[in-house]
């Protein structure tokens, strides 16, 4: 990456339990494909879910964090090259009005 360029996956369930995608997310399997990818970082909103994703931060890894809620997830999403969604109707109606250019002050 050029000029040390971070690029940010963002994963959000919203306010659910869904352990299973952020299980999958925090596997060696998916994190070494998104290494590959180019992605440096991996931030997940892990909701009510009761599974923590292990934080990792280190020079050949994958620079990984979670939170479980905040007040708005406008900016993670702005902000992320790559957003993966459990697809609840608030994430995806979210990340289109900010595609659209509707929210830019969200």
């Amino acid at each position: 990456m050029a000029g040390g360029e971070r690029r940010t996956v963002f994963v959000t369930v919203g306010t659910t339990c869904f352990d299973a995608l952020v299980m999958a997310v925090d596997s060696p399997e998916v994190k070494k494909a998104l290494l590959q990818k180019g992605y440096t970082d991996l931030l997940i909103q892990m909701g009510r879910g009761t599974y923590v994703p292990s934080k990792v931060s280190g020079d050949a890894t994958l620079q990984v964090d979670h939170f479980t809620f905040s007040p708005s997830i406008a900016d993670n999403m702005r902000t992320a090259s790559l957003v993966i969604s459990h697809a609840g109707t608030y994430g995806v109606f979210l990340w289109w009005q900010i595609r659209k250019g509707f929210r830019k002050h969200i």
